[in-house]
């Protein structure tokens, strides 16, 4: 399949699991789980309910409209490590949850969640990442932890959150040598200085719509 669509499908969870569970050696391009944002029969996601998911193979994975998560969802990525492309929208994430080891996710976007920090050290652990989105997440307003480590990530997308941090833009990046795009537009407010030391192969930096504090 190019596309499987599953959303506002099941009655209930236990419904939801054994359901994904039949999935089982099925190969598909995308798979889109969860709720309408109007229509949310189904709105605590809990523990080991993509478990199912292991027997999947899939190149993107897409998980919509839940809004509550239970223990922080220490499950969440146990089955989509794998998976080259994870969108996660309109989530009540306050965490990323546990990194599996030698995950090959490539491009990660985290749409409207509920992050009030940047979760940059718990993101550092996918090292094949190339692409990361967070954006629309009105609750993340710091950014106080630091990327590190991820030498094939080439575009940051931070646009249209609620942040404000100084010391833009060396500092958050260690060890990130391939880093070309960073989007910090329609943010709140940025201290820019002329530090580009660990960012020497950025080519674009869009600051549009947010508010810039010179150094000092």
């Amino acid at each position: 399949l190019a596309e499987l669509a599953l959303r506002s499908t099941f009655e209930n969870f236990s419904v939801m699991q054994t359901s994904l569970q039949g999935l089982a050696g099925l190969q598909v391009s995308r798979l889109i789980v969860g709720e309408f944002s109007d229509n949310q029969r189904l709105q605590d996601f809990e523990r080991g309910l993509l478990s199912g998911l292991c027997q999947v193979r899939m190149e993107e994975f897409v998980l919509i409209c839940f809004r509550e998560f239970e223990d922080d969802t220490d499950t969440l990525f146990n089955c989509i490590g794998n998976v080259s492309t994870i969108r996660l929208v309109g989530l009540g994430l306050k965490e990323i949850s546990e990194v599996p080891v030698l995950s090959k996710v490539k491009q990660l976007e985290c749409k409207k969640c509920h992050f009030e920090d940047v979760p940059a050290v718990k993101l550092s652990l996918f090292k094949e990442l190339r692409v990361l989105r967070l954006t629309k997440n009105k609750r993340l307003k710091t950014f106080k932890q630091k990327f590190e480590g991820l030498s094939n990530l080439e575009v940051i997308d931070l646009s249209e959150n609620s942040l404000t941090f100084s010391r833009c833009c060396s500092p958050q990046f260690q060890n990130c040598s391939n880093l070309k795009h960073l989007n910090l537009s329609f943010n709140s407010n940025i201290r820019l200085t002329g530090d580009f030391a660990n960012v020497k192969n950025l080519l674009y930096l869009d600051l549009q719509h947010t508010t810039l504090v010179g150094p000092g």
